[in-house]
């Protein structure tokens, strides 16, 4: 097999399965026919408890019953499941294989591994470029995963339904934490599976890093303090550290949705100086959803500070970031 494919082969399945992944060239027997042993580049996968031979043609001229027949003679020689290896596959091969419950990989776009219970479908191309940040919706489903889903799957059903993401939007989202390595998704008949792709927390939070970001939209200046809004911002960080606010500190955090109920009571920035008021935070998506107190969550209040402040509040925001291991 050619390192290019080796390499891909490789990549996709530790975006799927994790790093433990491991694949070898397997070595032929003397017992196998010249058919198969010129026929097939032969690589065996071991992922987690369960090896496999995964078995390519070296000619892009086969006809599929021929080769499904040779997986079925290889499987009986080598005594392990084998699954066929295709660097591409049209719908009607697909989907004739999957009827006829045949094992095969189609790196960065498909997997069906019925003897391992696996089925995973890309339908876009895993070679787009990675999003330089996520996106309100995706930042949102990550998070909400990593703090209610750590070690556990959820549907994309469940997820649409809690987070209240249209399919479109939750789609989108999906396919950037796939591509950035976040997460991995199975196919349970007509359900999807999410499941982080790390069981470290530390590890996970240093991999989404470099895409996460402040999930402020704006900052307004209200008359009146919003109800049940949560406290972000000062507010937030100063009930949970030794941090003291002032006055004019902000800040309270609402979604998007909320602020336009709010107009009649906002103010201008020189007023809410000269008179006070309430600073509030317009969020890209609802810190509800992922608080647990009375404060946004932990994460998303150290994505909102992206500015210099003060010795004391950088202190506090230290302590912040140990606490999350940040």
């Amino acid at each position: 097999m050619k390192q290019k494919d080796y390499t891909t082969l490789n990549d996709y399945m530790n975006v799927l399965f994790g790093s433990g992944t491991d694949i070898q060239r397997y070595e032929m027997t003397d017992t196998m026919p010249l058919y198969l042993s010129d026929g097939y580049n032969f690589l065996l996968i071991t992922l987690q408890d369960i090896s496999f031979i995964a078995m390519e043609p070296r000619s892009q001229e086969y006809r599929l019953p021929t080769v499904v027949s040779h997986l079925a003679k290889a499987s009986q020689i080598t005594q392990l499941h084998c699954a066929l290896l295709f660097s591409s596959l049209r719908s009607q091969q697909r989907n004739a294989l999957i009827q006829q419950k045949i094992p095969f990989v189609v790196p960065g776009a498909q997997l069906y591994l019925p003897f391992a219970a696996c089925m995973f479908t890309e339908r876009l191309c895993i070679n787009h470029p990675l999003p330089e940040a996520m996106a309100p919706g995706t930042q949102l489903v990550f998070l909400y995963l990593y703090y209610q889903h750590f070690d556990s799957a959820v549907t994309a059903t469940e997820l649409a339904e809690t987070l209240q993401l249209s399919k479109a939007t939750l789609t989108r989202a999906i396919y950037s934490l796939q591509q950035i390595g976040l997460v991995s998704v199975q196919n349970e008949g007509t359900k999807k599976l999410l499941t982080l792709t790390t069981n470290s927390r530390t590890e996970l939070l240093q991999a989404a890093k470099p895409y996460l970001q402040s999930p402020v939209f704006k900052t307004i200046y209200l008359s009146k303090k919003p109800e049940k809004a949560l406290l972000g911002g000062i507010l937030a960080l100063s009930s949970l550290t030794m941090l003291s606010p002032n006055s004019l500190d902000g800040a309270y955090a609402v979604p998007k949705r909320e602020a336009k109920h709010l107009k009649s009571q906002k103010m201008d920035r020189q007023d809410f100086l000269d008179f006070g008021g309430y600073a509030v935070e317009v969020w890209n998506y609802d810190p509800t959803l992922l608080a647990t107190d009375k404060t946004v969550d932990d994460i998303s209040l150290l994505l909102s500070f992206t500015g210099e402040y003060d010795e004391r509040t950088e202190q506090a925001l230290e302590i912040l970031k140990e606490r999350v291991s940040w």
